[in-house]
């Protein structure tokens, strides 16, 4: 592809990343807001003898809502690589279900009641549930393109580079801006922003695409679970799934506690413009990083498998570091929170980087295996994984937070980034096994081991 339309295709990112971000970081904290802050939204539950805390129902209803939504990604992702049309298998998913993907992702900060209500939580999972299945049918449809674009290693990373500096732009409009406009319009304002933004890039990119996208690839013929079952055999998406998937629910822990942290430890009574600045200073941290990794590829420095594993273990090192804000120093709590969050966020920009890069090698590999191309199913099997455990976070959070979420006693807020690098260190566990070389062929695949000769 030429630039300009490479350009246009990863700006997707900007609109994905701005209305997931906001969504991960701020939904917890919308439905059960810290006691300082106002009324919960869901109400407290009585159940079988137990007294159920507001913020543990919200953190169930969110865990549903993801939990749930796994399951249709590898149905949609297996019905994309057999689809039919004029315009290949992957357009007709994204231009038509674009539209619903918008409007149930602004309707989730609309409850249909003020104050604390089961109508607000039944509401909630409805929309949270719709909003999940456009987001799959859309996004990942968009996502199996960038096999089906990039054939060669060097084109492959120069998309995958894009797709993380748009990413980092939209991960910095969710989680910077979206402080901001919350502060200053709300939560409906701020949710349907994002929703409008999330529509426009997403067409862009499809317009960058409508004449490219291949049109004449094979629909893949293999049975769901047959070709279910053949991700799970094969062994470079077995060794890596786990690092992505366990990563993920470890960042997602932080992401919804960072505004708990602005008001119960940093001690900030705009929690919507001290998140924003704390995000600024990850972001800051992950595209000096990300920089700085590019370089070493461009040189030839360093292979994918090596930075990858490198970044997820010192990620897992640095996480727990940042509950210890304040502990040291008691002065410059800021400050200290704007540092620790700066080197935090630099092993981050490799784990933000690489994935989309080493899926598409992992369906390349397989394609040399099965002779049929998949990869709809694969970044689908990826997606449902990483959303069964990504459902975890915010209850998780919910959880840790019982501890201890005030200034007199924040004890779960400082436990949080603990339970985040723990997650990261055990999905790491199996990285050991990835061989996959940067450009996949026959030869280079045989000789990491990999393919038998034939």
């Amino acid at each position: 592809m030429p630039l300009l339309n490479k350009m246009l295709f990863s700006a997707d990112h900007v609109g994905l990343q701005a209305i997931s971000y906001f969504r991960q970081q701020w939904v917890l904290f919308f439905l059960a807001p810290p006691a300082i802050e106002g009324m919960s939204r869901v109400p407290d539950v009585s159940l079988l003898g137990f007294d159920i805390d507001a913020r543990v129902l919200a953190g169930v209803l969110i865990f549903a809502g993801r939990f749930i939504d796994a399951f249709t990604d590898p149905l949609i992702g297996w019905w994309s690589d057999r689809t039919r049309s004029r315009w290949g298998r992957r357009i007709p998913f994204i231009m038509f279900s674009t539209p619903f993907y918008a409007l149930f992702g602004a309707l989730i900060w609309s409850l249909p009641v003020e104050g604390s209500s089961w109508w607000n939580a039944l509401y909630f999972v409805l929309m949270l549930e719709l909003f999940f299945t456009a987001a799959t049918m859309s996004s990942g449809a968009l996502e199996a393109l960038v096999p089906e674009l990039t054939r060669t290693a060097r084109d492959r990373m120069s998309v995958v580079s894009l797709i993380f500096l748009f990413a980092v732009g939209g991960a910095g409009l969710g989680l910077v801006a979206g402080g901001f406009i919350k502060d200053a319009f709300g939560f409906q304002v701020a949710g349907t922003f994002f929703a409008v933004v999330a529509l426009v890039f997403r067409y862009l990119s499809l317009r960058a695409v409508w004449n490219r996208a291949p049109r004449d690839i094979s629909p893949a013929e293999v049975h769901f679970w047959q070709g279910f079952k053949d991700t799970l055999r094969n062994s470079q998406f077995v060794a890596f799934l786990p690092t992505f998937v366990m990563f993920t629910t470890g960042v997602g822990v932080l992401q919804g506690w960072v505004p708990f942290f602005a008001v119960g430890v940093l001690l900030q009574e705009r929690d919507g413009a001290a998140t924003s600045f704390l995000s600024m200073s990850v972001i800051a941290g992950v595209v000096v990083a990300g920089i700085a990794i590019w370089m070493l590829f461009a040189a030839g420095r360093v292979t994918k498998r090596r930075i990858y594993g490198v970044c997820l273990v010192t990620s897992a090192l640095l996480f727990p570091l940042i509950g210890l804000v304040g502990l040291a120093m008691s002065g410059g709590l800021l400050l200290q929170g704007f540092v620790v969050m700066f080197i935090a966020g630099m092993p981050m920009a490799a784990v933000f980087l690489l994935p989309k890069g080493l899926t598409a090698d992992i369906a390349d590999y397989d394609a040399l295996l099965r002779g049929e191309r998949r990869e709809a199913l694969f970044y689908a099997t990826q997606n449902f994984f990483e959303k069964v455990t990504y459902a975890l976070p915010p209850l998780l959070l919910s959880l840790v937070l019982q501890l201890g979420d005030s200034p007199e006693n924040p004890m779960g807020i400082r436990l949080a980034p603990l339970l985040a690098g723990g997650l990261v260190l055990l999905g790491f566990s199996l990285w050991p096994r990835y061989k996959l070389p940067d450009t996949i062929n026959r030869d280079t695949v045989m000789a990491a081991g990999l393919v038998p000769a034939r």
